[in-house]
């Protein structure tokens, strides 16, 4: 039976070797695509370039009224925060009612609270691109914590990486005022200025979906950024590559590093999520892509159209958003100009030559 049956049927079954019973993992059904990253929208989401997020700031962002149960808000649900916080309490949400994610409560210096959640691997379907990122955030939390069906407690300083959400209120513990959560959790790191003299990174990458044609090769830099104390010397790989296709990794010096992916004739075309990993004192980061994989017949250049939109507000935004995505615009960027609202960028093939 797929994960994908599995998912559909939302029940789990995890038998545990010598002993008769078997316990049975419920997985999720309020937006559950979106929490897992199988709904339409997953490819706006920028895994490339994760923002800097803080809790008080966080859960004063407007929640949309009413929530999409299948569909993301933009820009906050197409955006990978990092929150360093407090984990408070935690707990692996099981029983009848449960969807096995770990339920973690993040608390700031000031008191204020939000969620993060990390759902079981097997709850998320393999064509999920955030799939690797929540299995590997899954086994860091086992190796340091047990999660149990009833909350423990914690004070140990955490740091968050994974997509913002807008959650259904339904009194869950250490809900913020707006309900935003960080869900999925894609990394976790313990305790993130204590080991290897203080230093810790993030990684990113120049795009989040690369491409080539079968028998043909591209490149993408990836880069590592310090986040505490000096640059540290980091150990580039890639995971997740569909047969056919294999990497060659060429340092760049300190952080960088260039990964050429080369794909034989024979390679099945596509989209893949694809893993880029760094590792260094003991710590490793993950980012997310996706390899688009084209027929050799098929010309890999296009010319593009962009137009720059403008908005107020953020409900202005996603109601232009909206319009141009019917009109087969893709969204590139967008970036907040203080308090005068929005300015995105979208390109779509041009027409007419």
């Amino acid at each position: 039976m797929s994960r994908q049956t599995l998912r559909s049927l939302g029940l789990v079954f995890a038998f545990i070797i010598g002993t008769t019973p078997s316990l049975i993992a419920r997985c999720g059904v309020e937006r559950w695509s979106v929490k897992t990253g199988t709904d339409q929208d997953v490819h706006n989401v920028d895994l490339a370039h994760p923002t800097d997020g803080k809790i008080a700031e966080l859960i004063l962002l407007p929640a949309p009224h009413p929530i999409p149960k299948n569909n993301r808000v933009s820009p906050t649900e197409t955006t990978v925060f990092t929150v360093t916080a407090t984990l408070t309490d935690y707990k692996m949400e099981g029983g009848s009612t449960g969807d096995s994610d770990y339920h973690l409560v993040l608390a700031d210096k000031d008191g204020h609270t939000m969620v993060a959640e990390i759902p079981s691997p097997d709850c998320v379907d393999n064509a999920s691109p955030f799939s690797a990122q929540i299995a590997a955030a899954r086994a860091k939390f086992d190796s340091q914590l047990t999660a149990s069906s009833s909350f423990q407690t914690a004070n140990i300083t955490v740091q968050i990486t994974g997509v913002g959400m807008f959650d259904f209120a339904h009194g869950q513990r250490g809900a913020a005022p707006n309900v935003i959560e960080i869900h999925p959790v894609l990394d976790i790191v313990f305790n993130p200025s204590d080991s290897g003299g203080g230093t810790d990174f993030s990684l990113s990458l120049p795009t989040s979906t690369i491409t080539l044609a079968q028998g043909g090769s591209s490149s993408v830099t990836v880069s590592a950024s310090s986040t505490a104390g000096a640059a540290p010397n980091v150990t580039f790989s890639t995971t997740g590559l569909p047969s056919g296709v294999t990497s060659h990794i060429t340092p760049l010096g300190t952080g960088k590093a260039s990964v050429t992916l080369q794909a034989s004739a024979a390679a099945p075309t596509g989209s893949f999520p694809v893993t880029f990993t760094g590792t260094a004192n003991g710590k490793s980061h993950s980012q997310a892509g996706t390899l688009s994989i084209a027929s050799a017949q098929t010309p890999t250049s296009q010319q593009w159209e962009y137009q720059i939109l403008t908005a107020a507000s953020d409900q202005e935004m996603t109601d232009k958003a909206n319009q141009l995505g019917s009109e087969d615009w893709e969204m590139v960027g967008i970036v907040r100009q203080g308090t005068n609202g929005w300015k995105a960028f979208f390109k779509r093939a041009k027409r007419d030559f």
